[in-house]
């Protein structure tokens, strides 16, 4: 979860020189040092799969996202939750691609987990500005994730037990040279544990069990070297049951969730100089929430059931005219199908309708750009995308400029500056800010138009001496058409009509982004600094500016890992943020009506934590490995504000109270690599 970071191109093994297994991954390591100058967006960072299994992991298991909440400008939500919010962005504007695959819903047990399984991870990209005219559809950030292509000459894989879950990955060849394979599968078993639990307490007024799994597949066939076929398949799922059972009342609530995608990418080598890439694909996310709630007086009962699929395509040209220029050129396209069915308001009246939402709609968009390479000083990237979201009567055409620029005045310094406009058409229908499985995606309507943000961003990025890096990035963005949740106070928001239940306003975030990292062959030290401002205006519910909730003023993060010899490394990580926002009242009448002044009045206590793990390998004669994953999460037991609320003390008074979730936790996990 808290990797120390850095930064790695995507490594792409070459199948047809598989005698070269340590020369190859030697000259890949000194490639990636020199990555991030060498691009020239802003914002843009580069994990190999290395950096994002290390770390002090919490709960015995690596994390892509929980790696990426400690880099500057991206908030965390609230605490464990995979919950992501980017340059001021409310959390549903990031895009997160599986194999250039949309994956609408990336958590699990609520953010405990995310969907990405490192074990067949290769890389990721992950951009929060300077956003190239390849990617659309959403606002904030891209979390480009791409799996690693099975080893076409070599079987192996690893076996991991951790805290609350398992884990297995194997790859291998099926056609050695040509056809190879790549597995992983895990699971939890805190059904197991919890069931154990209750047998022990012989307790039969709670009934409760929760499981996750996931399942990646990958195939890849290379015709020749420059012309290959992929397969990719993931499903996810989630299913929790919890029931309480006293005398006069009982509560049985199911919540089943998960995602499931397929697409086949097939690359080739046209001619010199000019390449294309054919994605197809099938994405899905879907949910079930059902709950009973008996007393002795009357039943409450309702079920609902959401969901999102995209049936699409992309297709893209990479056209390398001379050695001055990368022009990259495509267009993707959806068929996307959102779904929302209720359960009748009295299931025992044939007459009463359930409640179903059905929308299909199209979704697309056409780009161009131009990676120039003019002079050893001097890059820039220039694009122009063309979207289109198709609303039931109206049609949105959005375009979107994009440029990055970057000078190198001197070998050791880089100057870069870039400004991006975004469109996002579709839009999460839920009544708080916390993400849950029972949220539903809406499209964008005749009334209710796609979101847009213009975002201009610049630093200066210096390698000073060996091993050095002093990065110093801002940004200023603006977001148009932003949607607010002001309707009833419920767990499942209307759907029907939906748009009556939000208001439309327009937002701002800027700030100021530091980085400090030094490293040698042993010792490695990265502290990362967040200066940010967030801000909305929503005219229909408060006519003045006001702080998000994601207003973090400060954040900090310090990470430090040590080898102590070549099989053992130490991590220490320390994180700090500014308190969440949230809305307290103002005053309280002596009736007891609540008054409030403005939205998200109130500072939570700051936010501050220390983790630490340890790393052991023990490398055997047959290059197996087996290793030992150690890590204790808050160290220091810091009572950290999950949530809070206003309550009457004993002498009649109102207060507020602030409630910690997660003390002290030590984990520990065992991985077999074979």
């Amino acid at each position: 979860m808290l990797a120390l970071l850095g930064t790695a191109a995507k490594a792409q093994p070459n199948p047809f020189e598989h005698d070269m297994d340590d020369t190859l991954t030697t000259s890949v390591v000194s490639v990636v040092k020199e990555k991030p100058r060498n691009t020239t967006q802003t914002g843009l960072i580069r994990l190999d799969a290395s950096k994002l299994k290390s770390g002090a992991v919490s709960f015995g298991t690596p994390d892509i996202i929980k790696t990426l909440l400690t880099l500057p400008g991206v908030s965390a939500g609230n605490e464990l939750m995979s919950g992501m919010y980017v340059h001021g962005g409310d959390g549903t504007d990031n895009l997160y691609l599986l194999d250039g695959v949309p994956l609408y819903n990336i958590s699990h047990f609520g953010g405990l987990f995310s969907s990405f399984n490192t074990d067949v991870t290769n890389g990721v990209d992950f951009y929060k500005s300077g956003f190239p005219a390849r990617y659309g559809s959403r606002l904030s950030s891209v979390v480009d994730v791409d799996t690693k292509e099975g080893d076409l000459f070599k079987y192996h894989g690893n076996v991991s037990i951790g805290l609350i879950d398992g884990r297995v990955q194997v790859e291998g060849p099926i056609i050695k040279g040509k056809t190879s394979f790549n597995i992983a599968f895990r699971r939890s078993w805190l059904d197991g544990m919890i069931a154990l639990a209750k047998a022990a307490k012989k307790r039969k007024d709670v009934n409760a069990a929760y499981f996750m799994q996931d399942l990646n597949v990958g195939l890849t066939h290379y015709f020749k070297e420059e012309n290959k076929l992929r397969a990719n398949f993931f499903w996810g799922l989630d299913d929790l049951n919890l029931g309480l059972y006293q005398t006069s009342t009982s509560m049985d609530l199911g919540v089943r969730w998960g995602n499931l995608s397929g697409s086949i990418d097939w690359s080739v080598k046209i001619k010199n100089g000019l390449r294309s890439n054919l994605l197809v694909y099938y994405t899905q996310s879907n949910s079930k929430t059902k709950y009973k709630m008996d007393m002795s007086s009357s039943v409450l009962e309702d079920m609902i059931q959401s969901g999102i699929k995209d049936v699409g395509g992309k297709y893209n040209l990479d056209w390398f005219p001379n050695a001055s220029h990368h022009v990259r050129a495509g267009g993707e396209g959806a068929v996307k199908m959102y779904r929302f069915v209720g359960q009748a308001e009295d299931p025992s009246d044939p007459q009463s309708v359930s409640p179903k939402v059905i929308h299909n709609r199209i979704q697309g968009g056409i780009f161009i750009e131009d990676e120039w390479f003019a002079a050893r000083w001097f890059t820039a990237n220039a694009g122009l995308r063309y979207g289109v979201y198709a609303a039931k009567d109206k049609i949105w055409h959005c375009l979107e400029p994009r440029a990055a620029l970057k000078f190198s005045p001197v070998r050791w310094m880089d100057i870069k500056v870039s400004y991006s406009r975004m469109t996002q058409g579709d839009h999460l229908v839920a009544s708080s800010y916390i993400d849950l499985p029972s949220n539903t995606w809406m499209p964008s309507t005749k009334d209710i138009r796609p979101v847009t943000s213009d975002q201009v961003s610049g630093g200066f990025y210096f390698t000073p001496i060996q091993g050095m890096k002093v990065n110093v990035e801002g940004w200023y963005k603006t977001m148009n058409h932003l949607l607010m949740y002001s309707g009833p106070n419920a767990m499942f928001p209307p759907v029907q009509n939906w748009e009556n239940s939000f208001s439309e306003g327009k937002g701002v975030s800027y700030g100021l982004e530091t980085e400090l990292s030094w490293s040698n062959e042993k010792i490695s030290a990265t502290a990362y600094y967040t200066l940010s401002w967030s801000r909305r205006l929503f005219p229909q519910m408060y006519p003045f500016w006001f702080f998000d909730h994601n207003d973090n003023r400060h954040k900090l993060n310090l990470i430090f890992s040590y080898h102590v010899i070549p099989s053992l490394e130490l991590y220490l990580d320390w994180n700090y943020h500014t308190g969440n926002r949230v809305t307290f009242p103002s005053n309280v009448l002596v009736n007891g009506t609540m008054l409030y002044d403005e939205p998200y009045n109130l500072t939570l206590p700051d936010y501050h934590r220390m983790d630490l793990g340890v790393t052991y390998t023990k490398t055997f004669k047959n290059s197996h490995q087996f290793v030992v994953c150690g890590s204790v999460y808050n160290l220091y037991n810091h009572k950290n504000a999950f949530f809070a609320f206003l309550r009457k003390n004993d002498n009649g008074d109102y207060e507020g109270v602030a409630y910690s979730v997660i003390p002290i936790f030590p984990s520990v996990s065992f991985t077999y690599k074979f």
